[in-house]
């Protein structure tokens, strides 16, 4: 066996008190999407929000963010999604199953891209709620360079993030954008010298943790589900997660700690 088919596709550490980081580990194969990486994240996903995880930062190794779909599954004869386009389409319907626990999960996430992120792992950056990113790699949607189609996140999500137009301008010509052209166009939130990125997200999720973790949750929550929404059914949506986090004792210590005008203590879940 070689040393990527030993190490974990990802790994999982606690750089800070409630904040998790999960790392793609295979860098030296460009993180793609392998079904063992899918799998893998999907557990760190579950070991973060068992953890109580206020945020959770994805990050990769190497030279690319995430490499995206794992192209050998499409060109290798003896692989089961070769020539198979409901194979493909189920494989992509997993992508986006894992990617789904970023976009519902109960903490904010950030990606941290330090590396190419290009298809598919464009797509998981969408899946996070912010994107930071280094000055130096690129990202993009290159699938119809390959006569393929954002179908992991791209297509439903970019529009909403940057506009429909601004959104057919980056998808349709497949090209790559460098950090600082991605950061004018509303797709990343912000660039950093490379070696500054990982203090630079540390430093962003820390703005979090001073924030009642029901009320982020619900306002995730609802944000995310108002953008399809009704005028009245987004009133209901917020109505709704103003009732659970009033229902807490979060709401209450909140509230207390303002009338004593001191700094509320919300539950820390350290590691």
């Amino acid at each position: 066996m070689t040393s990527t088919e030993l190490s974990p596709p990802a790994a999982i550490d606690w750089p800070a008190d409630g904040i998790a980081r999960i790392t793609l580990a295979r860098g030296d194969a460009h993180n793609t999407l392998t079904t063992e990486l899918l799998a893998a994240l999907e557990d760190r996903f579950g070991e973060a929000e068992a953890a109580g995880a206020r945020v959770l930062i994805v990050t990769g190794s190497g030279r690319t963010f995430c490499g995206g779909a794992h192209i050998r599954y499409f060109t290798d004869p003896a692989s089961p999604l070769y020539a198979d386009p409901r194979a493909i389409r189920d494989y992509v319907r997993r992508i986006l199953q894992v990617f789904a626990r970023l976009r519902d999960g109960p903490f904010v996430t950030v990606a941290a891209i330090g590396g190419h992120a290009l298809g598919g792992g464009c797509e998981l950056a969408l899946a996070c709620d912010f994107r930071l990113m280094a000055d130096g790699p690129r990202i993009g949607l290159t699938e119809t360079r390959l006569g393929a189609v954002p179908g992991g996140g791209g297509v439903q999500m970019l529009s909403r993030l940057v506009g429909r137009a601004k959104a057919l301008e980056i998808a349709l010509p497949g090209e790559s954008w460098s950090a600082r052209e991605a950061l004018g166009f509303g797709l990343v939130t912000t660039v950093h010298p490379q070696a500054e990125l990982e203090q630079a997200s540390l430093a962003f999720a820390r703005r979090f943790l001073a924030c009642s973790p029901i009320s982020v949750a619900e306002t995730k929550r609802a944000l995310y589900r108002c953008e399809t929404a009704t005028a009245e059914e987004a009133d209901r949506i917020a109505l709704d997660a103003v009732a659970v986090a009033a229902a807490g004792p979060e709401w209450r210590e909140g509230m207390t700690a303002f009338t004593e005008k001191r700094a509320p203590s919300f539950r820390m879940e350290a590691r």
